[in-house]
């Protein structure tokens, strides 16, 4: 051990101020990567978001807040159109979007924190049609398809050369426009199709499963694609953490058990 210190306590006094002061700016750019704020966005899209007494709520909107607990995120979620929220987290900084549905299309433009929770996406039709499908190969028979304007199963639809998609700017239209008998088929997640059905007051007894599948969706919490690789893996990380604590199932659950 060396005596310099010692010998020289005002040398040792300069030489610490000096550390301090070049670690100084390290320790505050690690407080600020800890304590990242987000404009954090979500749609009206039951049951992963909604209003309810003025309140949001939803299966999604449940697992972010216990995420928002771990890594110390305020809990300031708004509540936007689709078309907009997605073109800002596309072309901004530090923006989230939740629930996102992790197409090939859409792996480069974002970065990526999830599976929030797994969707089964199948065809409905009306329950006195006349079509009867069992496999997405029998669906290409049907005079028409009502899909919806972006949505990842009319990706999918597109993708697969269906030529009998009628583009809808809803939802909500698709599934009206199937109860009057204006289309055959419409796909929608299993977990959606309840609270469509209650918005739009449609009479879900009307409408019949298929049980056809497309495919199984994973929504994810969507991230900036500038957004740093460490706060991707601390979110991640949080994530994990709220599944393996038993949180996660118990928001499934509770939602389950809604009927949803």
């Amino acid at each position: 051990m060396s005596g310099e210190g010692m010998n020289n306590p005002g040398k040792s006094f300069l030489t610490s101020a000096i550390r301090c002061f070049f670690a100084l700016p390290l320790l505050i750019v690690s407080q600020l990567a800890m304590s990242q704020t987000f404009t954090v966005m979500t749609e009206d899209f039951a049951p992963f978001g909604y209003v309810e007494n003025g309140e949001l709520n939803g299966l999604s909107v449940d697992i972010v807040r216990e995420v928002f607990a771990i890594v110390g995120h305020p809990d300031d979620i708004e509540m936007l159109p689709w078309a907009r929220a997605y073109k800002e987290t596309k072309r901004k900084s530090n923006r989230i979007l939740f629930s996102m549905s992790r197409t090939p299309e859409r792996e480069p433009l974002f970065k990526w924190v999830g599976p929030l929770v797994e969707d089964r996406i199948t065809f409905y039709r009306h329950k006195d049609s006349d079509i009867n499908i069992q496999s997405l190969e029998d669906a290409r028979e049907a005079n028409a398809i009502l899909v919806t304007r972006g949505f990842p199963e009319t990706e999918f639809l597109q993708n697969q050369d269906f030529n009998n998609l009628y583009i809808t700017n809803s939802p909500i239209q698709a599934f009206s426009m199937l109860v009057m008998g204006r289309g055959d088929l419409a796909p929608i997640g299993e977990f959606a199709y309840k609270p469509l059905m209650q918005k739009s007051s449609i009479d879900a007894e009307s409408l019949q499963n298929t049980g056809v599948e497309l495919f199984n969706i994973q929504l994810y919490i969507a991230f900036s694609k500038d957004t740093p690789e460490e706060e991707i893996t601390r979110w991640q990380a949080a994530l994990d953490q709220v599944k393996a604590s038993g949180k996660y199932g118990e928001i499934i659950r509770r939602y389950s058990d809604l009927g949803y």
